[in-house]
C-alpha cells in the first residue's frame, strides 16, 4: 500500500492562544497521524477518546518552536479531535492522517535550516527508500503575511507566519534530494527556519511458500 495523505486529514489550526484543537475527522484504520506544530518550544500533544502514544519526530534548533510529532491508530474512529498545548502567546497545528505509512518506524531521513531569501527551494534530506513521502514545516519569523508554496501547503498568518509542506507525489527511488518550496508574503525577503522529515512506506508483507505436489506413488495389493 502506497504512502498517501487522507482526505480525512483536519484544516490547520492556528490562533493567540497557548493550545489548538483541530476540528473533528474521521481517520481510518491502519493510519499515522502526522502532527506538524508551531509557536511553542516543548508542546504537548494530546488527543480525545482513548489517548494515542505520540512521539516526536524532529524539532527545529533555532529556536523557532516548530515540531513534528507521530502517533500510530490501529483501529479508525469518527468524531476525533488533536490538541496542542505549549507555552506562547500563538501556536498553530497541521494533523496529517498518513495511510500507507509504517507505523513502527514512520520516519527515515531528516533535516533542517534556515534562509533568508523570499522565495527558496531547500533541500529537505536524501530519500532513503522507494515509496517515501516528504513532509516539511516552515516558519517565518518576520510575519508578513501569508506564506504559500508550489508544493502542497497548509498555511496560516499570526504574529508570525509559517506553514506545513507536503510532496504531491511520494519519492520514486532511494538516494532522491527532497526539495521544498519556501515563499514569504511579499518580496522583501524571509526570515525562514524549516525542518523536514521523510515518511517511510509500510514494509512488503513477506510472501507464503506454496508447496505444489506433482507425483504421488499409488498402493496395488501387496505391493508398491
Amino acid at each position: 500500500m502506497a504512502v498517501a495523505i487522507d482526505a480525512s486529514s483536519p484544516a490547520m489550526v492556528a490562533q493567540l492562544a497557548s493550545s489548538g484543537t483541530t476540528a473533528a475527522f474521521n481517520p481510518p484504520d491502519n493510519s499515522v497521524l502526522v502532527a506538524v506544530v508551531f509557536g511553542t518550544a516543548s508542546a504537548t500533544m494530546s488527543n480525545n477518546g482513548a489517548a494515542l502514544t505520540w512521539t516526536s519526530r524532529l524539532e527545529d534548533g533555532n529556536g523557532s518552536s516548530i515540531e513534528i510529532f507521530t502517533a500510530p491508530l490501529t483501529t479508525g474512529r469518527t468524531g476525533m479531535t488533536v490538541t496542542v498545548t505549549g507555552g506562547g502567546g500563538e501556536i498553530a497545528l497541521k494533523v496529517y492522517v498518513v495511510t500507507g505509512c509504517d507505523p513502527a518506524t514512520p520516519v527515515g531521513a531528516t533535516g533542517g535550516g534556515t534562509s533568508t531569501s523570499n522565495n527558496v527551494t531547500v533541500n529537505g534530506y536524501s530519500s532513503t527508500i522507494a515509496g517515501s513521502r516528504g513532509l516539511a514545516g516552515a516558519y517565518d519569523s518576520s510575519g508578513r503575511g501569508t506564506p504559500s508554496s508550489t508544493d502542497d501547503e497548509s498555511a496560516y498568518s499570526l504574529v508570525s507566519s509559517g506553514m506545513a509542506v507536503v510532496k504531491a507525489a511520494n519519492t520514486a527511488t532511494p538516494g532522491t534530494t527532497v526539495t521544498f518550496n519556501l515563499d514569504a508574503s511579499g518580496s522583501a525577503g524571509g526570515t525562514w527556519y524549516w525542518i523536514a522529515v521523510e515518511l517511510l512506506p509500510q514494509p512488503d508483507a513477506p510472501r507464503l511458500a506454496v508447496y505444489t505436489v506433482t507425483s504421488a506413488a499409488v498402493h496395488r495389493g501387496s505391493r508398491w
